[in-house]
């Protein structure tokens, strides 16, 4: 004879049992969200690496290592030029074309966390939830890299080459009276090309990830009321 059937056992009627159930389908749901919540960040050796991930954040560091490079040459420049506040020069040009170096400069170090965030996304797409990008998805996902790799970072830093010449600290150097027009005329159409290059990348990007999240199978979600309605036995 099983426990159940003992005469000390005191058992619940439908109501209660019901409503004991439905909690414990409530904690399941809490705890099922908490562990996807910690597990969006989680890195394992024992998890398939992600292989978009991975060139992301590849890019993210030569990307950075760029930028950093950038800004290493404009401290070795305001040394070599030290009679000239690079920056105070371009604060007092930024009425003209010296804003697009700030902007293109500020806009490189966001493009550079924009790469490392959407590694995480990736990483969380095909390693945690287990979803890889497959068939013609890949294509998409490849103009998403190059196009945030080349077409951003060309975009950014073209407009810090403008802003940066165009303020006339070149002139000033060089003694040319005529660079900032040649440059702004020079690099209108290729800043126009990349920048197109850039948001086809963004928007193939969110369709391959959007459409590998959506697309691909779930496992059998447990249906609430199977547990409402359910009658158990006691053996």
């Amino acid at each position: 004879m099983s426990r159940w059937d003992s005469s000390n056992y005191e058992g619940f009627d439908e109501e209660e049992e019901s409503r004991l159930l439905k909690k414990f389908y409530d904690y399941a749901e809490i705890e099922k969200k908490e562990s996807e919540r910690r597990r969006f960040l989680e890195v394992s050796d024992k998890k398939r690496p992600s292989i978009w991930g991975n060139r992301f954040v590849v890019s993210a560091i030569i990307q950075s290592s760029i930028i950093t490079g950038l800004t290493v040459s404009l401290i070795l420049m305001q040394v070599m030029f030290s009679d000239i506040s690079i920056i105070q020069f371009l604060s007092l040009s930024l009425d003209g074309p010296a804003k697009w170096f700030f902007f293109g400069y500020f806009m490189y170090i966001t493009l550079v966390v924009a790469i490392a965030i959407t590694a995480i996304f990736y990483n969380h797409l095909e390693s945690n939830l287990d979803r890889p990008i497959r068939g013609a998805k890949n294509y998409l996902v490849w103009i998403h890299l190059i196009g945030t790799n080349v077409g951003g970072a060309a975009t950014t830093i073209l407009l810090i080459i403008t802003g940066f010449v165009g303020a006339g600290f070149t002139n000033s150097i060089t003694g040319v009276t005529n660079m900032q027009e040649t440059i702004i005329e020079t690099v209108k159409m290729p800043i126009m090309s990349f920048a197109v290059l850039f948001a086809a990348g963004i928007i193939c990007g969110g369709i391959a990830y959007i459409g590998t999240y959506v697309n691909t199978k779930r496992g059998p979600k447990l249906d609430k009321n199977k547990f409402e309605d359910a009658k158990y036995d006691r053996l």
